[in-house]
C-alpha cells in the first residue's frame, strides 16, 4: 500500500484526476502567477509532485510515465531527489535528450489533451507549446489546477506586510513614476497596461515587501490606465496608513484574485498593452474575451527602461550599499584567512574536526557579517560557497550531504549578495585558502584581466552587451578557454538581483534583451569565470554602473564606474601577466577600496587591508 504522502502516491492521485478530466498529460511548472525568479511555498507545486527542490525544472505526468526536465546546475541533485519517485530525469541540453516540446509532440496521442495551470504559464510559453502541439491537433486546457486539487496541506499564500520605500532612497515619488509610465503608454498608443511582474510593480509604487524569498516584493497585479490605477493585492498586507497614501496618489486597491474578473467583466478600453513574457496566459485569455475586436498590444513592460536606468539618488545610494557590503566581505575574507592560517599551524588537524570551517558555515559567517551592517534587510540570493572542485559547479548549492570542510589550500568561490535600504549587491570573490600552483595563479589572472578589461571599456552610445562581452573573454579565448554563462546581468534597486534588460552575453537568446542598448544609469554585473572540472572554479564579479564619459564629433561615449569595493586576491595574481594599463587600474581600484573602507574596520583588519591593497 502506498503511503499517502509519498511521491508515487501523489502521482497516483494526480493521474486519477487526469482520468476524471480526460487529460492525457499534465504539466507542472516552477513558476508562480507572476513569472518570478523565486517563488513562495504556496507556489511550489513542482516540488510537491516530484520531491525535486531545485529552483528550475518542469514535470510532465502521463498515465504510464513521468519526467522532470532541468538544466545542468541540478543534474546531481535531481538524480538523488528523484530516486524511487517513478519520475525520469531528462537532462536538458545533453545530446539525445529531447526538449520538452519535442517529447510532448512525440508521446502524446493525436487530438489528445494537455493540461496546465494557465496562471503559471506565460503568454509566450503558451504559444511555444501550442505551435508544437497544433501539428497533432492536441488541445491545451489551461483552467485546471490539479495539484491544488490534491494538495490538502498546501501552505497559505504569503501575505507579509507591504512597506513604503522613502523618496530619499528612490529619488522619485510614486506620482512622478506614474506620470512617466503614462507617457510611455502614450508612446505605445495604448489606453491601459497590465503589469504582473512583481519587481516592476514594486518599483512603480515605491513599495517593498516580503512575499518572495531574496526579493522584497508584494504579491499583486497592476493595471495602469490614463484615468485610473488599480493595484490588485491582498488587503491584509496593506496598512491603513499605506492605503491612504496610495489613494492620495490615485491608486485604488482591489482584491488580489479580482484581476481575472476585472479583465473579463470590467475592463473598458480600446487598446491594452502587456508583456507576453511576463503576463500569464489566464490573464491574457480573460482580457482577450473582453476586448474582442479591440486591440491588444504587446512588447516589453512599460516599466522596463525607467526601472533599469537608475536615477542619481539610486546610484548614490547603491554606492553607499556597496561600501557597507565591502565592510562585511572584507571582514569575512580576513576572518577566513585567519582560520586557514590557524588550521595550517596545527598541521591541518582542525580541518575535519567539529570546529572546522565548511562551505555552509563559511556562508553563514558571511551572512553574519552582513547582518551587522546598518539597514541590512537580507540576502539578495542564496550564497554560493564552492570549495575546490565544487567551485567548478557554476551554480553550486551546498547541502548537508555535499558540505565540504575547507582546507588551507586551493580556492573557495564565494558568490553572494545583500539587500540594504540603500540598494542591492552581488559580488563574487575567489579566495586563496593557502598556497596556489602557478597554473591556478595563471587562470586567476586570466579571469581578472577579463574583469578589468570590461570595467575599463569606453564605447560609443548604441552598443549592446553583446558588443562588449568579448572584452571579458578575450584573454581566455587566446588560450582556448571560456566559460559557459553570460558575463553579466542587470541588478535592481532593492529588487531582483537579476534584472533585465541590460546584460553582457556572447550570443543571442530568446529573451529579446541582448540587442537593447546600454544606457547611462544601468547597473550590470561584470563576472567572467573559468571552471576546471574536478579541481576548482574561478569567478570574479563586480557591479558596474554605466555613465557618460564624453561627447565628440563622433558621438556620445560611455564607460563604467565600478561600485563593488572588495580587493582581488593579491597572492593569486601573476603581475607579469597584466599589462601596464591593467596594473594601473588594479592599483587605483585597491587604493580606492582602502580609502573608502578602512575607517570602518578594526585595527588588525585595517592593517591586513593595507597589505592586500598595496600597489603591485
Amino acid at each position: 500500500m502506498l503511503i499517502e504522502n509519498t511521491i508515487p502516491a501523489r502521482l497516483e492521485k494526480i493521474r486519477k484526476r487526469m482520468q476524471e478530466e480526460q487529460i492525457d498529460a499534465y504539466l507542472v511548472l516552477s513558476s508562480d502567477f507572476h513569472d518570478s525568479e523565486y517563488v513562495g511555498d504556496y507556489f511550489k507545486c513542482r516540488e510537491y509532485i516530484s520531491g525535486f527542490t531545485g529552483s528550475a525544472g518542469t514535470v510532465l505526468v502521463m498515465q504510464d510515465k513521468a519526467g522532470l526536465w532541468t538544466d545542468g546546475r541540478y543534474f546531481l541533485q535531481a538524480e538523488k531527489e528523484l530516486l524511487g519517485s517513478g519520475i525520469t530525469l531528462f537532462r536538458t541540453g545533453e545530446e539525445h535528450v529531447p526538449a520538452l516540446e519535442e517529447y510532448l509532440e512525440e508521446q502524446m496521442p493525436g487530438r489528445g489533451c494537455l493540461g496546465v495551470d494557465g496562471r503559471t504559464l506565460s503568454v509566450s510559453a503558451y504559444r511555444k507549446l501550442k505551435q508544437n502541439l497544433d501539428r497533432k491537433q492536441i488541445a491545451i486546457r489551461t483552467e485546471c489546477d490539479l495539484i491544488g486539487d490534491i494538495w490538502s496541506e498546501r501552505p497559505e499564500m504569503s501575505c507579509k506586510p507591504a512597506w513604503e520605500l522613502d523618496i530619499c532612497y528612490t529619488g522619485k515619488t510614486r506620482a512622478d513614476k506614474l506620470d512617466t509610465l503614462r507617457k510611455e503608454l502614450d508612446k505605445k498608443g495604448a489606453d491601459a497596461a497590465v503589469i504582473s511582474s512583481l519587481s516592476d510593480i514594486a518599483w512603480a509604487l515605491n513599495i517593498r515587501g516580503g512575499d518572495i524569498a531574496c526579493t522584497p516584493v508584494v504579491l499583486g497585479f497592476f493595471v495602469l490606465a490614463k484615468e485610473y490605477a488599480l493595484w490588485f493585492v491582498q488587503r491584509s498586507a496593506i496598512s491603513t496608513e499605506l492605503a491612504a497614501g496610495l489613494e492620495q496618489d490615485g491608486i485604488m486597491l482591489r482584491d488580489y484574485q479580482d484581476i481575472y474578473s476585472f479583465l473579463s467583466d470590467e475592463l473598458d478600453v480600446q487598446s491594452l498593452y502587456l508583456d507576453p513574457d511576463h503576463v500569464n496566459w489566464m490573464l491574457y485569455e480573460k482580457a482577450s474575451v473582453r476586448m474582442q475586436q479591440k486591440k491588444i498590444m504587446e512588447g516589453h513592460n512599460i516599466t522596463l527602461l525607467p526601472k533599469a536606468i537608475k536615477n542619481q539618488a539610486e546610484i548614490e545610494n547603491m554606492r553607499k550599499a556597496h561600501r557597507k557590503d565591502a565592510v562585511a566581505c572584507i571582514r569575512f575574507i580576513y576572518w577566513l584567512k585567519k582560520q586557514m592560517c590557524s588550521t595550517q599551524e596545527t598541521g591541518g588537524t582542525g580541518s575535519n574536526g567539529p570546529d572546522a570551517v565548511t562551505e555552509i558555515s563559511a556562508a553563514e559567517k558571511l551572512e553574519q557579517f552582513r547582518a551587522e551592517q546598518e539597514h541590512y534587510l537580507g540576502p539578495s540570493f542564496d550564497t554560493i560557497a564552492g570549495y575546490a572542485q565544487h567551485g567548478a559547479v557554476v551554480h553550486y548549492a551546498a547541502s548537508r550531504e555535499t558540505d565540504m570542510p575547507l582546507k588551507p589550500e586551493n580556492f573557495l568561490l564565494a558568490d553572494s549578495g545583500g539587500h540594504y535600504l540603500e540598494g542591492t549587491t552581488d559580488i563574487t570573490r575567489t579566495i586563496a585558502l593557502g598556497p596556489l600552483t602557478r597554473e591556478q595563479k595563471h587562470h586567476y589572472t586570466l579571469v581578472l584581466k577579463g574583469n578589468i578589461r570590461l570595467a575599463c571599456a569606453k564605447f560609443r552610445y548604441g552598443c549592446t552587451g553583446i558588443s562588449l562581452d568579448c572584452l571579458a573573454r578575450e584573454a581566455l579565448w587566446k588560450e582556448g578557454l571560456d566559460y559557459n554563462h553570460g558575463t553579466g546581468h542587470g541588478v535592481g534597486f532593492l529588487l531582483g538581483v537579476h534584472e533585465p534588460p541590460n546584460c553582457f552575453r556572447n550570443a543571442v537568446s530568446d529573451s529579446r534583451y541582448e540587442c537593447m542598448k546600454l544606457e547611462p544609469g544601468m547597473i550590470t554585473s561584470d563576472e567572467p569565470g573559468l571552471y576546471i572540472e574536478g579541481a576548482y572554479g574561478i569567478r570574479l564579479e563586480n557591479l558596474i554602473v554605466c555613465r557618460e564619459l564624453e561627447k565628440s564629433a563622433y558621438g556620445r561615449f560611455l564607460g563604467f564606474e565600478t561600485l563593488t569595493l572588495v580587493p582581488f586576491e593579491r597572492e593569486a595574481v601573476l603581475t607579469e601577466e597584466l599589462d601596464e594599463s591593467e596594473r594601473e587600474w588594479l592599483n587605483r581600484y585597491h587604493a580606492r577600496i582602502f580609502e573608502a573602507v578602512s575607517g570602518c574596520l578594526e585595527k588588525e583588519e585595517r592593517e591586513w587591508l593595507a597589505e592586500v591593497t598595496a600597489p603591485l
